[in-house]
């Protein structure tokens, strides 16, 4: 009985096998055949996990490659064209060109002539942005006499000042100024 189901089953027709079905087999003993060559020495290991490495940056920056070199020559052709224009021009006619300081103090243009007789005075003097004085103070002495106002007023009167400036501009401001005399007698 036995022996009758085993002819049986050799008298079954056959039935194809799915195209399909055959890759997946042949790929699956491929990958089975190569993993069991890569693993036998550790030589072949290395040597295929560098072949894997240089697949994988392979396929990562050719794509990148293009347009990286792309955009490195349009940014020396463009720099190309406009370094031409990056040039200073020295020795030019700057006699007319005023030097920016970021600070400066109050200057005087001319002292009075009438300031310098009788005793030392120290003043604080106020002047605006146009170079005109504004106020004026005694810090040391709040009840002056005539002769230091007189002293005061024509420094004030006869003098010129040169406004402070700040990053190019005038600007008011105060400064304390020491009138001191000397006697020479010869």
């Amino acid at each position: 009985m036995k022996r009758d189901f085993m002819d049986e089953l050799k008298n079954l027709p056959r039935r194809p096998v799915p195209p399909l079905l055959t890759t997946r087999l042949s790929v699956l003993a491929s990958r089975e055949r190569s993993r069991r060559i890569t693993h036998r020495t550790y030589r072949t290991w290395l040597v295929e996990r560098l072949s894997r490495a240089q697949l994988f940056f392979d396929n990562l920056l050719k794509p990148l490659a293009v347009p990286a070199a792309g955009g490195l020559l349009c940014s020396f052709l463009c720099f190309g064209v406009i370094v031409n224009t990056l040039h200073l021009h020295y020795g030019g006619d700057w006699q007319d060109d005023m030097p920016i300081n970021f600070t400066s103090e109050i200057a005087f243009g001319d002292v009075s002539p009438f300031s310098n007789t009788g005793q030392d005075v120290m003043v604080q003097l106020a002047v605006d942005s146009l170079g005109n004085v504004t106020d004026y103070a005694l810090p040391q002495n709040p009840h002056p006499s005539a002769e230091e106002l007189q002293q005061i007023g024509n420094l004030v009167l006869f003098s010129t000042f040169t406004p402070a400036m700040r990053l190019g501009r005038p600007i008011a401001s105060k400064r304390l100024i020491y009138i001191s005399h000397m006697t020479v007698k010869g």
